[in-house]
């Protein structure tokens, strides 16, 4: 693999100029630059990284740190974050924020990180902010130096859920949340039950569960022993809906029990009857954490929080959309 003074050679030009080059400055032509960037293809040239860490004081790769690597949730996120840093020219290395690789903040070895996973502590997000990487959380709301929230606008997406259930007249409202140490699940439950207390003087019943298929599983039981003609039912994401839908009898839902889960997930689409959902883009959210953190790695604008809007994906779970999908 040659280096930038072979190539300048074999152009025929100086090395400042095949540097230009190189990096897209306008100091050479448009002419120029082609001849030399079609002759470091031709040899398989590669910038060194180390090299261009020292010069400019980046290293080009970004650290996402995330509960889950897999799942239709986590592929689209990550895609949308892949594709910003792509198209900016850099990396990005995916891991937990429970591992070592979180170190990789401190030891300077990122120029930044996006933190989706509750198990990296809100206080070492701190700390590494202060020490001058930027950060992006897109799970908690957190202040602070060199940090940045582009959250989900869970509180819409809740109320969205409780009035699409109100429209059903359910005679009581059953909510299904997640692990307690879920940011998401907390703003749901709390958006949700002052929804209702807005809205209506029908009983409420909190269930805890796990965020799981199985854990719907395990609540369904608890839902098909309430008496109670109709019950409405928000399970705080897709997949304790899908649960509950699987073990309930499949000729009450959407008529006597009416179901809205929360994220779109792709399973929600092919269940019968179909899950209406709370539904954002996971493309765009992972888009939008990437183009803040790269704006405040360039220090380019003020960092103002960000929100994900929601809207309702309407299926066959729910009475009102029954005929619909």
């Amino acid at each position: 693999m040659a280096g930038i003074q072979e190539i300048a050679e074999k152009a025929g030009v100086s090395i400042s100029t095949v540097s230009y080059a190189l990096n897209g400055s306008k100091k050479v032509t448009e002419k120029t630059r082609s001849r030399i960037l079609k002759i470091a293809e031709e040899y398989n040239y590669s910038p060194n990284l180390a090299g261009r860490m020292l010069k400019k004081q980046k290293n080009y790769i970004i650290g996402l740190y995330l509960h889950d690597f897999g799942g239709y949730f986590y592929s689209h996120m990550i895609d949308g974050v892949n594709k910003v840093l792509s198209k900016n020219n850099y990396e990005v290395i995916v891991a937990t924020g429970g591992s070592k690789t979180r170190d990789f903040i401190s030891q300077g070895l990122v120029d930044g990180a996006i933190v989706l996973d509750s198990d990296f502590p809100d206080d070492m997000i701190k700390k590494y902010a202060l020490s001058g990487k930027p950060i992006v959380v897109m799970d908690r709301k957190l202040s602070g130096d060199n940090i940045t929230q582009v959250l989900l606008d869970n509180e819409s997406g809740s109320k969205q859920a409780i009035q699409a259930l109100n429209e059903t007249d359910v005679d009581v409202f059953v909510i299904i949340t997640g692990p307690e140490n879920s940011h998401d699940s907390n703003e749901r439950l709390a958006a949700a039950l002052k929804a209702i207390d807005k809205s209506s003087d029908k009983p409420v019943k909190v269930i805890h569960s796990d965020f799981t298929i199985a854990g719907g599983h395990h609540v369904a039981k608890e839902i098909a022993d309430m008496k109670y003609e109709k019950i409405g039912i928000f399970a705080l994401n897709d997949e304790m809906a899908v649960g509950l839908i699987e073990e309930l009898p499949t000729e009450k839902i959407g008529h006597d029990i009416q179901v809205i889960g929360f994220d779109n997930d792709i399973i929600g689409q092919y269940i019968t009857p179909g899950l209406t959902t709370i539904d954002y883009s996971k493309h765009h959210w992972g888009s939008v954490a990437a183009e803040t953190l790269l704006e405040m790695i360039d220090d380019r604008n003020q960092f103002d929080h960000k929100k994900i809007l929601t809207h309702i994906q309407h299926r066959a779970s729910l009475e009102k959309f029954e005929n619909n999908d």
